[in-house]
């Protein structure tokens, strides 16, 4: 890797400005191992109270090594290379001098920056396209173009007015509302048939106002948890990633993010599967949670404990022998950060754990350091993740 000033100047920015680039920074640089090292040396020796002055720092010595190389292969330039060389070495030593002034603020920065827990937290987009912040705690009364008045609650809930409900012209027909619920959120929904619905972090639920005469049809992106009405003349259907999931009554978890495993798991009642690929339905029964790998067409059916799938609607995280790459995806989703692994095998390794979700993250970081396997660093936003046996 070539030190050149520029990438000097890069790091320096980056030590100016943590909040703005260090994310970046880490990832862009996730791989490389010189620039890595350059980063962590001079922050580990600052953070140990030493003077730059007094580390052999990376970039000089590998200046040195480069010119020395070429003076070799080209003797006869011995006294421009010796010049050169000591040119480099003088900028090198300057400028890391005054990295000892920039990295002192810039730590104090990065320790100010705090991973943030989520909260109640949606958009509510109307047929017409109209956008509606939804906050925690907060109620009020919308009214759309159609003159359909929503209501959401101090719990949390989106509901409609009984007078909306009565509603029936031609103007409603057909007409979708979409409640979008972004990183470090979840709310909830009352449908107008009495369902109720989780959303998490993440995730868009798109709904009618009104559902028709003989069957009641939503799409989901990302994860929910429904406590479908009982109406066995009007089946309740979920579209999600090519499978419907049909129910009369029931209650049930459906998680379907992009490029992840699609996961439908019955808690209580009874669920059929139909691919949109396949004439076969899949019957799930309590207990049971389908799966469909990314990229696959396969459904396979196993008997699983639920609060594995279901633990976020209730409040707490349930992670039983999960890879720790997917422990912390759920996480990220929840308290908004970015990962960085120092070892890529530390994303299989396997744990347990059960926390409340309104848990500060320090104190869930904590509870994976205690089984003494993994190393985690929190620098901002950004959280290096490194294999204990390694450092």
């Amino acid at each position: 890797m070539n030190y050149n000033h520029d990438k000097i100047e890069e790091i320096i920015q980056v030590l100016k400005q943590p909040k703005e680039h260090l994310s970046d920074f880490l990832i862009k640089y996730k791989y490389n191992k010189e620039m890595l090292n350059l980063y962590e040396e001079l922050r580990k020796y600052k953070q140990a109270g030493l003077k730059l002055e007094e580390i052999d720092a990376p970039k000089v010595s590998w200046e040195w090594s480069k010119l020395n190389s070429k003076m070799q292969q080209k003797q006869q330039a011995l006294k421009v290379w010796i010049a050169a060389a000591s040119i480099v070495l003088v900028a090198a030593i300057s400028t890391l001098l005054t990295f000892e002034y920039l990295i002192g603020d810039a730590t104090q920065l990065v320790q100010e920056i705090s991973i943030e827990k989520g909260n109640a937290r949606a958009v509510l987009i109307t047929s017409s396209g109209q956008e509606h912040k939804l906050e925690e705690g907060e109620t009020r009364t919308i009214s759309d173009q159609h003159g359909v008045k929503i209501q959401t609650d101090s719990n949390n809930v989106v509901q409609y007015t009984s007078e909306a409900l009565a509603m029936s012209t031609p103007e409603l027909k057909n007409q979708y509302n979409t409640l979008k619920v972004p990183r470090l959120g979840e709310y909830q929904i009352l449908l107008s048939d009495g369902t109720k619905v989780w959303i998490n972090s993440e995730s868009e639920l798109k709904y009618p106002l009104h559902f028709n005469p003989k069957e009641r049809v939503v799409e989901l992106t990302g994860e929910a948890y429904f406590d479908v009405k009982s109406d066995p003349a009007h089946p309740f259907i979920v579209k999600t990633n090519g499978v419907k999931t049909r129910v009369v009554g029931t209650e049930f978890n459906v998680s379907s993010y992009p490029d992840e495993d699609l996961n439908i798991t019955l808690v209580e009642g009874s669920v059929v599967l139909n691919q949109d690929h396949l004439t076969e339905a899949i019957p799930l029964k309590p207990g049971e949670n389908a799966r469909q790998k990314a990229g696959s067409n396969n459904i396979s059916v196993s008997k699983v404990d639920v609060k594995q799938y279901t633990a976020w609607r209730n409040g707490y995280f349930y992670f039983q022998k999960e890879r720790l790459e997917d422990i912390l995806l759920k996480l990220e989703r929840w308290y908004d950060f970015k990962v960085f692994y120092q070892n890529q095998e530390v994303k299989n390794y396997l744990f347990k754990m059960r926390a409340d979700r309104d848990q500060e993250f320090k104190d869930i970081v904590s509870r994976l350091e205690q089984t003494g396997r993994i190393s985690i660093k929190i620098n901002g936003n950004v959280i290096v993740v490194s294999d204990v046996s390694r450092e």
